[in-house]
């Protein structure tokens, strides 16, 4: 029998964390990794081996020389589905976990949205649920050092926000609440800035795709008032962030950085995007910024009814005299009884 590389056990003894870490953050058993890490599994999975090294923050190109050690092709869409199942495996407990780049953030997105329970949310506009995949594809992503590496990045990135997509809308037939706080100036600058005059000029696309994300916003929240609750408030957090299960015995946090300018497209490698942790002390900070949200929606209490939110919204289409494009969108979805998304 071929005995392969011990190169993965080598970077998880060099990741200064323990088995019980790597399973929590990769999904993978922490029986599979006793095994490896005793020389009793020669071959991992081209799957493990790939879940592992994501969980450690590594880049796909760096990934695959580790593959090819152990006679494997690069990673390929053909790899994504077990890649994912695995990531629904994952669990956030103890210590902070950092989120880099977008890869790295929507997998852990994707992972807190296999747990369920409440999501509350607070953001400077809609939750991110809504953008249209063109629209998401259209982010400015960080460079991967090859092109087969990039190609595949660009497919896992789209296939994970589709398996987001997917567990929210699970989650949304099994009845769980989606609540959402966006500062009121915040959203209009939001808008402003990508259906104003300079957008509808220089990208109609993005503006139209723009539409269709507030549509799918508007539209949740006018089928289901109970569930998706959307309110605009005069009150600007300092951060956003995400409190999964909230209501639940162990809620997850998960904070998101803010970069307001992007000044140039070279990005640094793994720039910090967020952490997440379900800490009390940290949990407690952030619940407690959640109480101040609720507290502040009674200044603008007119426009936190669906109905409010709805007229609100088409108001500022309307500001960019967008209301009839915007109107068109809004149509579509309501044209179906159930949660329908562009």
């Amino acid at each position: 029998m071929r005995n392969f590389s011990d190169t993965l056990p080598r970077i998880i003894e060099k990741s200064d964390l323990n088995i019980n870490r790597i399973s929590q953050i990769s999904g993978i058993s922490n029986t599979y990794l006793i095994k490896l890490l005793k020389n009793k599994i020669n071959h991992p999975g081209k799957d493990k081996i790939a879940s592992v090294l994501l969980a450690l923050n590594y880049r796909i190109a760096e990934i695959n020389p580790v593959l090819a050690e152990y006679d494997y092709m690069p990673l390929n869409s053909h790899d994504i589905p077990e890649i994912l199942k695995n990531n629904r495996k994952r669990k956030f407990e103890g210590r902070i976990v950092p989120q880099f780049d977008y890869i790295y953030f929507e997998m852990a997105m994707a992972a807190l949205e296999a747990m369920g329970g409440t999501k509350i949310m607070v953001k400077n506009r809609p939750s991110g649920i809504f953008l249209p995949m063109e629209l998401y594809m259209m982010k400015e992503f960080p460079a991967e050092s090859d092109d087969e590496a990039a190609r595949f990045f660009m497919t896992f990135t789209h296939d994970i926000v589709m398996e987001r997509k997917s567990l929210y809308l699970e989650n949304c037939t099994r009845g769980f609440q989606y609540e959402t706080y966006m500062c009121k100036d915040c959203l209009e600058e939001c808008l402003e800035k990508n259906i104003g005059p300079d957008s509808v000029n220089t990208s109609p696309v993005k503006v139209d795709l723009f539409t269709r994300y507030f549509a799918n916003a508007v539209s949740a929240s006018l089928k289901f008032p109970d569930q998706q609750l959307h309110r605009v408030i005069k009150r600007c957090a300092r951060f956003e962030f995400i409190i999964q299960d909230a209501h639940g015995k162990n809620p997850k946090v998960s904070f998101t950085s803010d970069r307001k300018h992007s000044y140039s497209r070279n990005w640094e490698q793994l720039n910090m995007e967020g952490f997440l942790s379900n800490a009390p002390g940290i949990t407690d900070l952030f619940f407690n910024e959640v109480e101040q949200c609720r507290n502040a929606v009674t200044k603008t209490k007119n426009i936190n009814t669906p109905e409010g939110f709805h007229a609100y919204i088409r108001s500022l289409f309307d500001a960019h005299d967008l209301g009839r494009q915007f109107d068109q969108a809004l149509a579509g979805l309501m044209e179906y009884k159930g949660l329908k998304l562009y």
